[in-house]
């Protein structure tokens, strides 16, 4: 698996409520043009709502319902101005009916998204389906079949949300906290009952190159999941960092995957990388990297460094990192690191790995 997780079910979710939008009514002859607006529209929703992309508001608007209606109204005169363009070309009766369309399948809509906002229960589904499809008749035609399309289409959509989250019992991310929701993630396995010889012959087979560079790709795709479940079950996300060994970095192929598994912009603001600062110094390759949303933590260990604020200014103002990990320093410097305050990271670390 190469495309992430994230990206993944953002597009299932995508025909996925379209799917809900056409068990609601049913158009036949500008079947095509219906299809086409329920897309637009949903295709904003989840635009906003996830990668917080306004096409209406500006950058940096709030997320909440009340943004939503604004971006959602904005796609739909944006709909109209496109089809008043056509106008000239379109018989009376299609640019009617399709101008009709557009306002109706913006009525529709909000009542997926209204649905979509909804965290029901095997006890509650049925009650809340029924309150919003009634609410839609009240104002549009309603397919009679609609309530129990919507419920078989839940169903199987929790199903499929099951078995995506599911926990794996070999292999589980070791979080480990430092402020508040930000944590260093590292896989461990869950072999148990193993005696010296064996637990010696399974460090060494885990500090193979191959084996490093597998587990990576897997802590990545762990993360994904531990993001999806908290994006599903509409929680607070948090920031994790990883930290990729040197060698590792200089790999193409191993980087190419890990970058695409992180290809998202909501991956992308919540999970870090950890590299040395002389790594990133020497690589054009990863700093535009940086340009492109990639979020880096700088691994340093100040241990043989006599100028410390020289070199923690240095690391603050390349602009590279979000983050400064200290992974080893002599005693008499802890005061001296710990005073320090950088202007553009967000804090000094001192790690807790060992």
């Amino acid at each position: 698996m190469k495309e992430n997780l994230i990206t993944r079910f953002l597009e299932y979710k995508k025909k996925r409520l379209t799917s809900y939008a056409l068990t609601l009514f049913q158009e036949k002859t500008y079947k095509e043009f219906a299809l086409e607006c329920l897309k637009k529209y949903i295709n904003n929703y989840i635009e906003v709502y996830y990668h917080h992309q306004f096409e209406t508001l500006g950058q940096g608007t709030k997320v909440d319902q009340e943004a939503i209606k604004i971006e959602q109204e904005g796609m739909r005169l944006e709909l109209l101005e496109e089809l008043s363009v056509k106008e000239i070309i379109e018989t009376n009766e299609s640019y009617e009916r399709k101008k009709q369309l557009i306002n109706a399948t913006h009525q529709y809509v909000e009542a997926i998204i209204l649905f979509d906002w909804q965290q029901p229960t095997k006890e509650n589904i049925k009650e809340i389906i029924t309150e919003i499809v009634n609410k839609t008749s009240n104002k549009l035609p309603v397919l009679p079949t609609t309530i129990n399309n919507w419920m078989k289409k839940w169903q199987e959509n929790e199903k499929i949300i099951k078995a995506l989250l599911e926990e794996k019992d070999t292999f589980i991310l070791n979080q480990i906290p430092y402020h508040e929701a930000l944590w260093e993630v590292k896989i461990i396995s869950q072999i148990k009952q193993l005696n010296n010889y064996k637990k010696s012959l399974v460090k060494r087979v885990d500090e193979e190159e191959k084996v490093v560079t597998e587990k990576l790709k897997l802590t990545t795709i762990l993360m994904n999941q531990v993001i999806l479940k908290q994006l599903i079950n509409k929680e607070k996300i948090g920031e994790y960092i990883f930290f990729i060994p040197e060698e590792i970095w200089s790999k193409k192929e191993v980087m190419n995957t890990i970058y695409q598994l992180l290809e998202d912009d909501i991956l992308k603001e919540h999970i870090l990388l950890g590299i040395s600062y002389n790594q990133m110094l020497s690589s054009k390759t990863i700093q535009e990297k940086k340009k492109n949303g990639y979020r880096f933590v700088c691994y340093q260990d100040f241990t043989h460094i006599s100028d410390i604020p020289s070199k923690i200014e240095a690391i603050d103002t390349s602009n590279y990192f979000n983050y400064l990990m200290v992974t080893g320093y002599k005693g008499k410097d802890y005061a001296t690191i710990e005073k320090e305050e950088p202007v553009n990271m967000k804090a000094i670390l001192f790690s807790k790995e060992g």
